[in-house]
C-alpha cells in the first residue's frame, strides 16, 4: 500500500510526497497518477535517465492517452545516437505506442548543428504550449539537484526563452533542455526519484530553508505553484 508522507510544517504543500515500496510499484503508481492528469487535450513530457520506465508506465498499461509527447530535454547528437533520450524512449516501445495510437510527438534531433537544433526545438515549444492547454511532465532529478538538462548556475534557470542549449560539466556536455520559463508553464509534474544515492538531493529539494534555484535548480518543484506528485522509495 502507498504511503502518503506530509511535508515538514512550513512547507509548499504543492508537492504531494507518494512513498512506495520499489521502484517498480512507483511506475505502477506513476501509470495511476497520469491516468488522471492526461488526456487528449495534454502536452506529455518525458526525461531520460534510469528512475523512470515507460513500458511500464505508458506502453504496456496502453491507456494513456496525450495529444502530444515531446522530451524535456536531449543530449546533441545524430538522431537516435546511443546516449539519447529519443534513442531510450524508442527502446522502451514509446514512439510505437505513440504511432498506434496515432499520438504526435516531436523530436529534437534532427542532424542539424547544434544552435539550429536548439532554435528549432525552441519553436517546436512555443507551437505545443499554443494548442495544449494541458503539459505534464515526467522530469528527472541529478544527485546534484539538476533536473532536466538545468545544470547548477545554467542558463537554462533565467534564460527569457523556452529553450536553451549548454554545454556543462557532464559526461554527455552538450544538452539541449526546457528553461525554468518553460517548466512554469506547467500544469502538473510527476517526479521519480529512487534510491539511497538520491536521499540527500531529495532532503534539500523539500527543505524550506534552501531557495536558490541557481544553484539547486529542482527546487523549483517546491516553490512553483504547481501541483506535483513525488514518487520515492526514499524515507525522508
Amino acid at each position: 500500500m502507498n504511503e502518503f508522507v506530509q511535508l515538514p510544517e512550513g512547507g509548499s504543500g504543492m508537492i504531494e510526497v507518494i512513498k512506495v515500496a520499489s521502484r517498480e510499484e512507483g511506475q505502477t503508481k506513476a501509470h495511476d497518477l497520469l491516468r488522471t492528469l492526461v488526456d487528449g487535450q495534454t502536452l506529455l513530457a518525458l526525461s531520460g535517465g534510469t528512475s523512470s520506465d515507460y513500458s511500464k508506465m505508458i506502453v504496456e498499461p496502453d491507456d494513456v492517452l496525450p495529444g502530444s509527447i515531446c522530451v524535456i530535454d536531449e543530449r546533441y547528437g545524430e538522431p537516435f545516437h546511443k546516449d539519447s533520450n529519443e534513442l531510450l524512449m524508442r527502446e522502451m516501445g514509446v514512439k510505437d505506442f505513440a504511432d498506434k495510437h496515432r499520438i504526435e510527438s516531436r523530436k529534437v534531433l534532427s542532424g542539424a548543428d547544434f544552435q539550429q537544433t536548439v532554435e528549432d526545438y525552441n519553436l517546436a515549444i512555443e507551437d505545443l504550449f499554443k494548442r495544449f492547454p494541458r503539459r505534464v511532465g515526467i522530469p528527472g532529478v541529478g544527485s546534484n539537484m539538476h533536473t532536466a538538462g538545468i545544470f547548477p548556475n545554467s542558463l537554462a534557470t533565467h534564460s527569457p526563452d523556452y529553450v536553451v542549449g549548454e554545454t556543462v560539466d557532464n559526461k554527455f556536455p552538450q544538452r539541449i533542455t526546457l528553461t525554468l520559463k518553460a517548466l512554469g508553464q506547467f500544469t502538473n509534474f510527476v517526479i521519480l526519484v529512487f534510491g539511497e544515492g538520491k536521499k540527500e538531493a531529495l532532503q534539500e529539494m523539500l527543505d524550506d530553508a534552501e531557495n536558490d534555484m541557481q544553484k539547486y535548480p529542482a527546487i523549483f518543484y517546491r516553490k512553483a505553484p504547481i501541483k506535483s506528485y513525488l514518487v520515492t522509495d526514499i524515507d525522508i
